[in-house]
């Protein structure tokens, strides 16, 4: 006699941040469960990001390019995932501030909860009078691409802000930076006066991420305090 297959999964309904793309997803299993264990236990945050995406394609019946989601995507799908699989509250661990204490006080969070804010951001910024730039969120895949062991944090925001750059217009002409050289959108970066530079890296620094502000009481020093949680890792 063949074993039975258990549990006729529900499916459920979610719209992806970036797009408004409406996907249908089940719940994971054990399976895809135990591979994202092995993930955690590792360390590795590439593993781990991959393991995510990996189970987002098993669980999610709608057709997505998932090489286009952005960190923020994953980040938020992974969350509405993970709520209907193992229960819409999680457990995380917050350090006391206050100076002599930092106990760690156990918090339980709805993961509902859990927002992405959309900025109120336009992706076209003007560098001078003649020249504006178009830009776009970085995918996951691009964000993954420049964490590499032993690379400087600022070799890796030159990096990403690369894939960030979509297209360059002067006056009346449109340069898609597809068809351009890695080493030609590095200096064309390189060639922006800090004030424009400045102006393409907010863009970046003010990028969606997962965020839940969190108020606890730590009882071992009688006190208050407010948190802003953010980033898929503290709720993996």
């Amino acid at each position: 006699m063949a074993l039975p297959k258990l549990n006729d999964v529900p499916k459920y309904s979610m719209k992806v941040p970036s797009t408004g793309i409406e996907v249908r997803f089940r719940p994971f299993l054990v399976k895809e469960e135990k591979v994202m264990l092995i993930a955690l236990e590792s360390e590795d945050q590439k593993q781990q990001l991959m393991s995510i995406v990996d189970t987002l394609k098993a669980c999610v019946d709608t057709d997505i390019d998932y090489d286009k989601l952005t960190t923020f995507d994953v980040e938020f799908m992974f969350n509405q995932l993970r709520g209907k699989s193992v229960g819409e509250t999680a457990k995380i661990m917050m350090k006391c501030k206050t100076e002599g204490c930092e106990a760690d006080n156990e918090i339980v969070i709805n993961v509902d909860a859990l927002t992405i804010d959309m900025p109120d951001q336009e992706s076209i910024i003007a560098l001078d009078e003649n020249t504006t730039i178009e830009m776009a969120y970085p995918s996951y895949k691009d964000v993954m691409e420049t964490q590499e062991d032993g690379v400087s944090e600022s070799k890796q925001m030159f990096d990403i802000l690369r894939h960030c750059l979509v297209a360059v217009i002067v006056g009346e002409e449109r340069i898609d930076l597809k068809n351009e050289t890695q080493q030609e959108i590095q200096e064309f970066i390189e060639s922006m006066s800090s004030e424009q530079f400045t102006k393409v890296r907010e863009y970046l620094e003010t990028m969606p991420t997962l965020s839940h502000e969190i108020e606890f009481y730590c009882p071992m020093c009688e006190t208050n305090h407010t948190e802003t949680v953010t980033g898929i890792q503290n709720f993996f």
